[in-house]
């Protein structure tokens, strides 16, 4: 993606106040060319970036969302309060929730407090919510929020294995030996590429050893991150190597002199096996 288009992007992003669903569908609206895994990576990470930002304030507004609450509880307001008022604070409905859930858990002394310690327990099961009105709330809040919900952690987790599949898939078809990261790991290796090739390929002259697959769209801070804590480890280990973002990146990520590895949004199948397979050892 060329930096204008993510600029423009990133822009009505930060210009929208209210629900991420909400934003997501004028994304799709306006930018026709991105796939909607593309533009959904790239808001996951805008808006966490402003909830880091918005922490501090949204901490100091604990008490005003607790008595938003209970005042609309007490005037009978149709379902939906807690999801209400995030989009008038421009907070997540799942950090609000889990704000008045331990409001909740405070006013019903310290013996439901200790066992509310752990507040995504009650995230992940409104069920044990035992008011049945915040119960209902807290769960319209994990539906309405697709950035911070416990069902959206459980979507990112599988469609990264889904797209870990899909490369194991490809390479297979493409004939690649690879082993895979569980098997890595039962050879003693801590950190580990999602395929490590048995035998490298050459990519337009550069060479392939290991490929990891990342489900998401790659800007220059995701990027950043994962070089520091997992692609320089590959490269120290394993030689040079493919980095597969498959909704995307930004075009400025791309370093055409950088001998560690390369970037791509798939996976080629332009290669050529070192040694081909005719070699004569």
């Amino acid at each position: 993606m060329n930096l204008k288009e993510y600029n423009d992007i990133v822009s009505t992003i930060k210009n929208f106040k209210g629900l991420t669903i909400n934003c997501l569908k004028k994304l799709v609206t306006e930018f026709p060319s991105q796939s909607y895994d593309t533009l959904y990576s790239i808001l996951q990470f805008e808006f966490q970036k402003r909830m880091k930002i918005n922490h501090p304030k949204t901490q100091s507004n604990k008490q005003i969302f607790w008595d938003s609450y209970q005042e609309s509880v007490a005037q009978e307001e149709p379902s939906g309060i807690i999801v209400r008022i995030a989009e008038k604070f421009d907070v997540a409905p799942c950090l609000v929730a889990k704000i008045i859930l331990n409001k909740h858990f405070e006013q019903m002394g310290n013996e439901q407090t200790d066992i509310a310690c752990n507040i995504n327990i009650y995230m992940r099961d409104t069920a044990l919510i035992t008011d049945p009105k915040l119960a209902y709330e807290v769960f319209l809040c994990t539906l309405y929020d697709n950035v911070y919900s416990p069902i959206t952690d459980v979507m990112k987790s599988s469609l990264g294995q889904q797209y870990e599949i899909k490369l194991y898939r490809e390479a297979t078809q493409l004939g690649l030996g690879f082993r895979d990261e569980e098997q890595l790991r039962k050879h003693g290796y801590d950190k580990t590429p999602d395929c490590k090739l048995e035998v490298p390929i050459s990519i337009n002259g550069f060479v392939i050893n290991w490929i990891e697959s990342k489900a998401l769209f790659g800007d220059p801070e995701i990027h950043k991150e994962y070089m520091k804590n997992q692609y320089l480890s590959y490269w120290n280990r394993f030689g040079p190597g493919l980095v597969i973002y498959w909704f995307g990146f930004l075009d400025t990520i791309l370093k055409t002199n950088d001998k560690r590895y390369i970037i791509r949004d798939h996976l080629p199948k332009n290669f050529v096996q070192i040694p081909p397979p005719n070699f004569d050892l």
